[in-house]
């Protein structure tokens, strides 16, 4: 049980940051010298969000054999899913921006899409390797 908690912890950290990092150099070329709080905390969620499916896809007891593309669609619908509920209960204590949906959507999934095919590696040669042997 350690070991997941702490991949999730190391994962969440390392991949807040960078966004964070990257975020706020992008803004701050722009113009922007400020960053509200709750845009701080709505981005964490997201990547805690994102993270927890990916450690639960790493770490959950799936059957010895090739991977199907549903096995990797499925965290990322779920995940998505909850992070389109983290904006609409956000839409209930604070004005949203109109396109807030849309923007959830292509951040979480621009981020989703280099870690999902990380993943089709990581099981492609963990897979050849189980072939092997």
């Amino acid at each position: 049980m350690k070991k997941p908690l702490l991949v999730w912890g190391v994962m969440t950290s390392a991949l807040y940051t960078l966004l964070t990092l990257i975020s706020s150099t992008l803004a701050l070329t722009m113009g922007q010298t400020h960053d509200t709080h709750a845009h701080l905390l709505m981005r964490f969620g997201f990547v805690a969000t994102g993270v927890t499916a990916t450690v639960l896809y790493l770490y959950w007891p799936f059957k010895k054999g090739k991977r199907t593309p549903l096995h990797y669609l499925l965290p990322y619908a779920v995940a998505q899913s909850l992070v389109f509920v983290m904006v609409f209960l956000t839409g209930l204590t604070t004005t949203l921006h109109p396109d807030a949906y849309r923007d959830a959507f292509f951040n979480f999934t621009f981020v989703a899409i280099p870690i999902i095919i990380g993943l089709v590696i990581y099981d492609y040669y963990k897979y050849k390797k189980t072939l092997r042997t």
